[in-house]
């Protein structure tokens, strides 16, 4: 698998996957083309009303809800905005990366080449990779599978990582299933040929 070759130790795992009523490689191109931020508007709006959620959370719920109506967020979008392209299989499978202090409010990502990923150690950061794949599920079906990895590069950033962890996992958990539906969705209007 694409990820085993850049984070084969890793601190944090997290995995998805959903039945997607299109082919492959319909679905592969929903991956590429769905807009991110649109599905979780309604979801922005109903966290905001929860009692106890940490001010972080609640500030990038705001920062959200006050998006313009035509803010989008693709993986073309992660790529310009310091992402790299670690690694695909056209049709089939892609792979991001980014490195940075991701338990920081706002989070800067370190500018590298996709050969600088693997070997990068510098104290102090968190190395994280995602990855959608897809495979064919009957004879036009496909299941669509996400996978995020992060690894610490010190026990420092270990340490932030796990305390940023237990305080989002519920939040990035709704978010990710939130994200596959949308790319479902657009999956199963490009295969009908909606899109």
């Amino acid at each position: 698998m694409l990820m085993d070759g850049q984070i084969r130790h890793y601190d944090l795992l997290e995995r998805h996957e959903i039945v997607v009523d299109a082919s492959r490689e319909d679905t592969c191109r929903a991956v590429r083309d769905t807009d991110f931020v649109r599905p979780l508007v309604p979801a922005a709006r109903s966290i905001s009303e929860m009692r106890d959620v940490p001010r972080s959370i609640l500030d990038i719920v705001d920062r959200v809800q006050h998006l313009p109506a035509e803010a989008r967020f693709t993986l073309t979008d992660a790529l310009a905005r310091g992402f790299v392209l670690l690694g695909e299989r056209r049709g089939r499978a892609i792979m991001l990366g980014a490195i940075g202090k991701l338990w920081k409010p706002d989070v800067t990502l370190l500018p590298l080449e996709p050969a600088e990923f693997r070997a990068f150690r510098e104290p102090k950061y968190g190395k994280l990779a995602i990855a959608f794949w897809v495979e064919r599920f009957g004879r036009d079906k496909s299941v669509l599978r996400f996978e995020a990895r992060v690894a610490a590069t010190d026990d420092s950033a270990r340490a932030h990582l796990e305390r940023w962890y237990r305080v989002i996992r519920p939040f990035t958990t709704f978010f990710l299933r939130r994200a596959l539906a949308g790319i479902k969705a657009e999956a199963e209007a490009i295969g009908s040929g909606i899109a």
